[in-house]
């Protein structure tokens, strides 16, 4: 149909011109012919039958957005399970590092007190999000691609924090209280899975294959 031409052609104004771009405005325009021409078959008018296929794209600046690279649909609900899941990972490696520094530090057995609920701190987080996966498994959002800027706000927020950890480690230092000893490396690995999952998150979104719903148009 032209006017489902004219249409594509006028949702794509103003972007560069470019093999991508042409296979993805040929695509929608396929599949718009294709549910206007469905929908005639069931006797729907012509012009009703162009609205609905219209509307059933839905926000068209996200699907466009898609369609150039820009964004991505994603299961949303798999890919916040997987973040959680590595950085379970993390917490593991890290909360036994936790409570062997306390092991030596005359806490002997008694530091698994503390590394344990440290570890659920990590767990319990990943079990809930497991479970709302498992009840939404199909949910999808459209995210950039592009996560440079989240990323590098996780990063400057974990140098500041462990910084000032530092210095107030150095602060103690020489006193007669348990914090004499060096402990901020704590805090600071603790603080560092902020932006590995951010890192993490970032890209799965760019490469993995399964959390991508087959096709563009849903």
């Amino acid at each position: 149909m032209e006017s489902v031409h004219y249409f594509v052609r006028g949702l794509f104004r103003g972007m560069p011109e470019n093999d991508n771009i042409a296979e993805q405005r040929e695509e929608l325009e396929a599949h718009i012919n294709d549910r206007i021409s469905d929908s005639i078959a069931q006797g729907v008018s012509q012009d009703r039958a162009f609205s609905e296929a219209v509307a059933s794209l839905g926000n068209l600046d996200e699907l466009i957005e898609t369609m150039t690279g820009e964004k991505k649909k994603i299961f949303s609900k798999k890919a916040d399970w997987f973040m959680m899941a590595g950085a379970t990972v993390y917490g593991t490696i890290y909360m036994i590092a936790v409570g062997v520094w306390f092991a030596y530090h005359d806490f002997g057995l008694s530091a698994i007190y503390i590394a344990l609920p440290g570890w659920l701190g990590f767990a319990i987080p990943t079990l809930i999000q497991f479970i709302d996966y498992r009840n939404h498994p199909f949910e999808t959002e459209v995210v950039p691609i592009d996560r440079k800027t989240e990323v590098r706000a996780s990063f400057i927020g974990w140098v500041l924090i462990a910084g000032l950890c530092w210095l107030a480690n150095f602060m103690f230092l020489g006193t007669d209280t348990f914090l004499h000893v060096i402990w901020a490396w704590m805090p600071m690995f603790g603080i560092l899975s902020w932006p590995l999952m951010q890192m993490g998150y970032s890209w799965m979104i760019r490469n993995l294959k399964s959390l991508e719903p087959q096709g563009l148009l849903h």
